[in-house]
């Protein structure tokens, strides 16, 4: 279990006998996420614990700081007491990075590689990744961290496949066609040049004016790019 995180303001013994008077809660809101909010941790915290009026220094910092982490989205928090009485309590959250549809279970990969279950109040429009299992889901986070850091793949990637054999899968958003990557133990070696001959046929595809002439690409083979219609 990691420690909480504990900022003070001052040194230990000036807030030894100042009360808690307020709870300042703030989550950190990237990218319009907010698979938490601070009412409800507000809610969370109060249901659990007796914070206001007791001494800042007797506050359960650590039960406090595990449990917020425990709440689903959260991906770190920071707790600060002050000289005023006001307990501060910064949230930042998990950032998904692809929707992983298995055949029992349904879940996020966040940017960290973690798992984290839907959620009722937001959908992030991610990749999905389509896998037998998790282990096999998780091999594509290569490709999902380029899809995540460049704007261009993000827009042009829709669905990404990992069969049992470990072999990976593209489905663009535009056109009916299926790109195959190869192997993910190669991935990490492999994946920009596999790209950068990707990218170059669709801008000749997309100058043509014709995405529907192949119905299958293959980028598996070194220095090729195999397309079939």
């Amino acid at each position: 279990m990691l420690p909480a995180a504990v900022v003070f303001t001052a040194a230990d013994q000036s807030t030894s006998t100042i009360p808690c008077r307020a709870l300042d809660i703030e989550v950190d809101q990237v990218d319009g996420m907010y698979f938490v909010d601070a009412p409800t941790l507000h809610a969370v915290v109060t249901a659990q614990f007796n914070l206001l009026d007791r001494p800042m220094s007797s506050l359960p910092l650590s039960a406090l700081h595990t449990t917020i982490l425990a709440q689903h989205g959260v991906a770190h928090c920071s707790l600060e007491p002050t000289l005023g009485g006001t307990l501060r309590i910064r949230v930042g959250q998990q950032r998904p990075i692809a929707r992983v549809w298995m055949p029992d279970s349904v879940l996020y990969l966040d940017e960290a590689g973690d798992v984290m279950p839907l959620s009722r109040r937001y959908t992030a429009d991610v990749p999905i990744v389509h896998a037998p299992d998790l282990n096999h889901a998780k091999l594509a986070i290569p490709l999902l961290e380029t899809l995540d850091e460049q704007p261009f793949w993000d827009q042009f990637v829709d669905q990404v496949e990992v069969n049992a054999q470990g072999q990976l899968f593209l489905r663009p958003r535009v056109g009916d066609m299926v790109v195959e990557l190869g192997s993910a133990a190669s991935l990490t070696q492999d994946l920009t040049d596999q790209l950068q001959r990707l990218k170059t046929f669709y801008t000749e595809l997309i100058r043509r004016g014709d995405l529907r002439q192949y119905r299958s690409i293959s980028l598996q083979y070194d220095g090729q790019l195999v397309a079939a219609k």
